[in-house]
């Protein structure tokens, strides 16, 4: 994605709920499928769906920003099936219920995890997906994980106790097949791994990028995978600065520019172009009329992505 690409939603607000295999999930007023390399989309039918409504609520059918971590999306990576799954979590108390998804059907699953104390989902913390397992961080630093395939569920019990203005961010590292709890401050970002003993293991420390407090509205850590960390800072309430750590070189450079009519507004993925996309079934397809409002949106969403890079 070119940094200097940009578009404003700010009459029809949008939501990724996720992105795999090069495909974004977007909610604009209704859940999309799209592939920004070969411009193509996919409405999906979500009026089956118990638990959508109360995540994305409103009067205007916003995506509710705060719950929205609780939506998973998956893509299968068998070329021959082209399946995607989407999963929404539910949290009551201490007990956790799951609703699937497959494009055209919803249903709520048997399986349900309860656990031994409450501690809510993070909040605005994106889901991850990884080894085939969707995983939801909670206050506490214990992980939700369910797999869609198999609808196996548990709950791994690690503990992080997260200190005020610190930042978080949860991921996965492939290359040593773990994940992974970042944590920082103004001065210092911390690389946590988690063991087969479930316990977060700090790997890596880095002295975090220098900002000038005068200039400072707010920072987020918004990208991990390895062998890259990105951080956003805020200088305004409109502008911001993208930073990129080399884990290998150590060392940060600047990478573009952001623009937000929100500091809240920091949903960043890491997005790997591919012509992979999901067949729809045509007795079940849901047309979208050539005039549909979102059609624009949708448009300039998916030119965000410069193919000639």
């Amino acid at each position: 994605m070119s940094p200097e690409n940009e578009v404003n939603l700010s009459r029809e607000p949008c939501y990724i709920f996720g992105s795999c295999s090069g495909l974004p999930l977007l909610y604009i007023g209704g859940l999309f499928v799209v592939n920004p390399l070969t411009k193509r989309f996919r409405l999906l039918d979500h009026s089956g769906s118990k638990l959508l409504p109360i995540i994305v609520g409103g009067d205007r059918n916003v995506a509710g920003r705060e719950r929205g971590m609780c939506v998973g999306f998956t893509v299968n990576g068998n070329r021959t099936t082209k399946r995607f799954k989407i999963v929404c979590i539910h949290e009551m108390g201490t007990v956790y219920s799951f609703e699937l998804s497959d494009g055209y059907s919803w249903r709520l699953s048997e399986t349900t995890v309860t656990a031994s104390s409450k501690s809510n989902l993070t909040v605005q913390m994106k889901h991850v997906y990884f080894n085939n397992t969707l995983h939801w961080l909670r206050n506490d630093g214990s992980i939700i994980t369910f797999n869609p395939e198999t609808e196996q569920a548990r709950l791994i019990p690690s503990i992080f106790h997260q200190e005020p203005d610190m930042k978080l961010l949860f991921a996965a590292d492939n290359n040593i097949n773990r994940l992974i709890l970042i944590s920082g401050t103004k001065e210092e970002i911390s690389v946590y791994t988690l063991l087969d003993n479930s316990e977060w293991t700090v790997t890596s420390q880095i002295k975090n990028v220098s900002m000038k407090e005068s200039e400072l509205v707010c920072w987020n850590i918004v990208v991990y995978d390895g062998k890259h960390l990105v951080v956003r800072e805020m200088k305004d309430s409109l502008n911001g600065v993208v930073h990129v750590y080399d884990m290998e070189v150590k060392s940060w450079e600047v990478i573009g520019s952001t623009k937000s009519w929100s500091s809240r507004v920091r949903d960043f993925y890491k997005f790997t172009p591919s012509l992979f996309f999901v067949e729809e079934d045509e007795q079940q397809k849901v047309t979208v009329a050539s005039n549909d409002k979102r059609i624009p949106y949708l448009t300039a969403i998916m030119g965000l992505i410069d193919t000639n890079k």
